[in-house]
C-alpha cells in the first residue's frame, strides 16, 4: 500500500466543507473514520487492492491541576505544525488565557489561570496534523474541570443564630463563581446559599437546619494566592 495515496485521499476528505487553506474542524466526538481501497501495481503488470481505514487525530484524557496545568492526552502519535496553538471558552463563549508550555508525542500541557472545578469548558487545539496525513486539523472536545486539588483549607465551622454556618479558612481564600452544595446525614440536597464571603471566611445560609443533624458543606470556586486554578473544600458539621 503507498502512502502516498493514503495521503492525497486524506488530503480530499479533510478538505470537505472548507475553503482552501482553512484547516478543518473536527469535533473529538464525531471524528471520521474513512474506509477506502487503495490498488498498487505489481510488477509482473498485475495488481492488488486492499481495503484499510484512516482516523483523524482524537483526544484522550484531559485533566488540570489548581497550580495552572491542563493535562491532554492523545490517543495516538500526533505531529505538531510550527502554529500550534490551543484555546480555552467557558459556557458563555469568553476566552480563557492559556499558553501551550508542553508538547510531545501523544501529550500536551497547557498552563491555564481561571478554570473553576465542576465547571464546563470547551478546548480548541489548532495545528495539529490529520493521522496519515500533510493537512492540518483543528479539533474541539468539551471538558468539565475537575482534578483540582487546592490547598485552602477550613480551619473551623460553627453555627450561627438558626440558619447559618461560619466557615473560617486556616489561611487567606480567594473565589471565583463561588458557589455551595449542602447535603444531608441522608445525602438529601440542600437550599444554601453563600451570603458572604471573604479572604478569612465564608457565611452560608441552610434552609431548614435541624438540631441533631448532620449537614455536609462543600464550597466551590476557591483557591489559595499561590494558585492558579479554583478548587473545592468541604466540612461536615452537626448542628447542637
Amino acid at each position: 500500500m503507498k502512502t502516498k495515496n493514503v495521503k492525497k485521499f486524506l488530503a480530499c476528505a479533510l478538505a470537505v466543507s472548507m475553503m482552501a487553506g482553512t484547516p478543518m474542524m473536527v469535533s473529538a466526538d464525531q471524528l471520521p473514520i474513512v474506509s477506502m481501497e487503495v490498488r498498487e501495481k505489481k510488477p509482473n503488470g498485475g495488481q492488488t487492492s486492499e481495503k484499510t481505514q484512516v482516523r483523524a487525530q482524537e483526544l484522550g484524557k484531559i485533566t488540570c491541576t489548581s497550580a495552572g496545568k491542563l493535562n491532554i492526552s492523545f490517543k495516538q502519535k500526533v505531529t505538531y505544525t510550527n502554529a500550534v496553538k490551543a484555546v480555552i471558552t467557558d459556557a458563555e463563549g469568553k476566552e480563557i488565557l492559556c499558553k501551550i508550555t508542553k508538547k510531545k508525542n501523544k501529550l500536551m500541557t497547557v498552563t491555564v489561570s481561571g478554570l473553576v472545578k465542576g465547571q464546563s469548558y470547551t478546548l480548541t487545539i489548532d495545528g495539529i496534523l490529520g493521522k496519515d496525513s500533510d493537512e492540518a486539523v483543528i479539533i474541539t472536545k468539551t471538558f468539565t474541570a475537575k482534578g483540582m486539588k487546592t490547598k485552602s483549607k477550613i480551619g473551623s465551622a460553627c453555627v450561627v443564630g438558626r440558619n447559618f454556618v461560619v466557615l473560617k479558612m486556616n489561611g487567606a481564600a480567594y473565589y471565583k463563581d463561588a458557589a455551595v452544595t449542602v447535603k444531608d446525614s441522608a445525602g438529601n440536597e440542600c437550599a444554601a446559599k453563600i451570603v458572604k464571603k471573604a479572604k478569612g471566611n465564608v457565611k452560608v445560609q441552610i434552609a431548614g437546619m435541624k438540631k441533631g443533624e448532620t449537614y455536609t458543606i462543600t464550597i466551590q470556586g476557591i483557591r489559595t494566592k499561590k494558585e492558579k486554578n479554583y478548587g473545592s473544600v468541604t466540612r461536615t458539621i452537626t448542628v447542637k
